[in-house]
């Protein structure tokens, strides 16, 4: 029988500390949509430009591949990373993305590839399940020999391979590939790791995450691996020393978000955590074949944060269907009326009231926020405009309200949970400077403006913050203010521990020093929290390091 992988602690860790060093990938590649905008190496964004004629700062490389910079295009100047067979990958049934990377690793391992396709340099094909139909999935096989054959037919130019060795190291990659996402969330591209990372198993309540660095980031602090196999037995055929052709890519380090002690097993999430017990289920068997048994999705009941994402009135499948419809709609035609409209009377259905934290509604306040704010951008500077600001403001902020109640019983959220509390901060300043000409940080009277998001003891300075967030919102005039004109926010209940239940009287006006402070602190708070998730030079860190320092 074949060995379980997993990676464990090698030490008692605490929250936020760097498991690993930056780990580079042995095989990368951009998605489509990315290869003209995106550096084909760290995958950092090109420096953009409003000339027809080629950017001078993109440095181009083998095949017209754009890189950012000249070290980045020397990296990748190994004619591993662009070769003649590329150009020939035709599949409708596969990502092109998926093709290019499981092609280029299977022309790096070719040279020592033996019979065994279980483990190829260590990591699970898992190629007898992925090849194996099911009633759920009956086209996945289907969809992988045909991969398998535009690759083999691909690269006759570099080499005969059996088909045999195509379709494992296609399923190797469907299985260990991870999506490489910039600061936005977006995922440009994905990447496969070695075993260090690899190896390290799911959860739905994991102990730790991951995050990408940028080109040339100088990693602080602890640089050694902290996590090893929990096995010595040794493990398949081609060792990952021999894959020296390739350089470059986007590097990952894996963080811890829970304390971990010695010899406990590391996990992450291989999936949405805010989605409820059954979608996260489906989604893990239709991408890897297998059931998740961790000690939420065992949990009898559900835990407080499964009741709550899918806890409604038991008429999902419309809704489910008419949200998702309003939405696709809108990423369609960007027409922000019709999808804020569908997705407010959705919400306002009685028969089918959603709990705020419902999934399907946190997927609409997201939608919402972004449709309003869009709205926002080609409205008049007049009232029209200022009540779509307001809007997608009061939408952002919900969604961090509502998050981080869910956060407070599972702290494996904070990723997520980070993000929406940097939109809302963002949105809230955004709506700022339509009512105030002059914006002061800590009109609150705390110290909240020193507060450095690179120092120690974050642990400590998140509840300071909370608490200013809970003081500025608590006294209901800032919330009354956002939500004014709205049929469904004036109504969506709200914790009292954030908006106390007393009546604002219609002439107690908002200040907008207010509401500038609030969005600061929301700002602070998610940069906090990105800061423990994902380290002080992740991306998303450095970018609120950037817009606290201008405040």
């Amino acid at each position: 029988m074949e060995t379980e992988m997993e990676m464990v602690s090698a030490e008692s860790i605490g929250i936020g500390e760097d498991l690993t060093p930056p780990l580079s990938p042995i095989s990368y590649s951009l998605h489509d949509a990315f290869l003209h905008s995106h550096c084909s190496s760290c995958f950092s964004p090109l420096p953009s430009s409003s000339s027809p004629n080629p950017n001078p700062n993109h440095h181009h490389g083998h095949g017209g591949l754009l890189y950012c910079s000249s070290s980045c295009c020397e990296s990748s100047h190994s004619p591993l990373h662009h070769f003649s067979s590329s150009a020939h990958l035709l599949s409708p049934s596969l990502e092109p993305s998926d093709l290019r990377v499981a092609l280029l690793f299977l022309l790096q391992i070719k040279p020592h590839f033996n019979s065994s396709y279980h483990r190829i340099c260590g990591l699970m094909s898992n190629r007898h399940r992925l090849l194996t139909s099911t009633n759920d999935d009956d086209d996945l096989a289907i969809r992988i020999r045909n991969g398998a054959r535009a690759m083999a037919a691909a690269a006759a130019t570099d080499g005969e391979f059996l088909l045999e060795e195509a379709e494992a190291v296609l399923c190797a990659v469907l299985t260990n590939a991870v999506e490489v996402q910039d600061r936005m969330g977006r995922s440009v591209g994905i990447a496969v790791y070695d075993t260090c990372f690899s190896w390290i198993n799911h959860s739905c309540s994991p102990n730790a995450s991951y995050t990408f660095l940028p080109p040339e980031t100088p990693r602080g602090g602890q640089r050694c691996c902290l996590i090893t196999p929990s096995s010595s037995q040794p493990f398949d055929d081609t060792p990952s020393h021999l894959l020296t052709g390739l350089a470059g890519g986007p590097k990952i380090v894996v963080r811890s978000i829970k304390t971990i002690k010695k010899g406990e097993q590391v996990t992450v999430s291989y999936t949405d955590l805010l989605q409820p017990k059954e979608l996260r289920q489906s989604e893990l068997w239709s991408k890897y074949r297998f059931t998740c048994c961790c000690h939420r999705c065992a949990a009898h009941p559900l835990t407080y944060v499964d009741q709550h994402l899918q806890d409604s009135c038991r008429s999902d499948d419309f809704v489910t269907e008419y949200i998702d419809d309003a939405i696709d709609d809108y990423l369609c035609s960007n027409d922000t009326e019709s999808c804020c409209k569908k997705l407010e009377d959705a919400l306002l259905n009685h028969k089918t009231r959603l709990h705020p934290q419902n999934h399907l509604s946190l997927k609409a306040y997201t939608t919402l926020a972004s449709a309003y704010s869009s709205a926002s951008a080609i409205a008049m500077e007049d009232e029209d405009g200022l009540k779509m600001k307001r809007f997608s403001a009061a939408y952002s902020l919900l969604l961090a309200l509502q998050t981080h109640d869910l956060f407070l019983h599972e702290s494996s959220l904070i990723a997520s949970v980070s993000n929406f509390w940097i939109g809302a901060g963002e949105s809230l300043i955004n709506l700022a400077t339509r009512l105030v000409s002059s914006r002061k940080w800590g009109g609150c009277g705390c110290g909240c403006r020193s507060i450095d998001i690179r120092e120690a003891n974050l642990e400590v300075l998140k509840e300071y913050v909370l608490k200013c967030i809970s003081d500025i919102i608590g006294g209901g005039k800032v919330w009354k203010f956002l939500v004014g004109g709205n049929g469904y926010l004036e109504v969506v209940p709200m914790d009292m521990r954030w908006v106390e239940s007393k009546t604002v009287g219609d002439d107690e006006c908002v200040d907008g020093q207010q509401v500038f402070g609030l969005g600061a602190h929301c700002l602070l708070y998610g940069g906090i929290l990105a800061n423990i998730s994902g380290g002080h030079d992740s991306p998303l860190s450095c970018y609120v390091g950037r817009l606290l320092d201008e405040l």
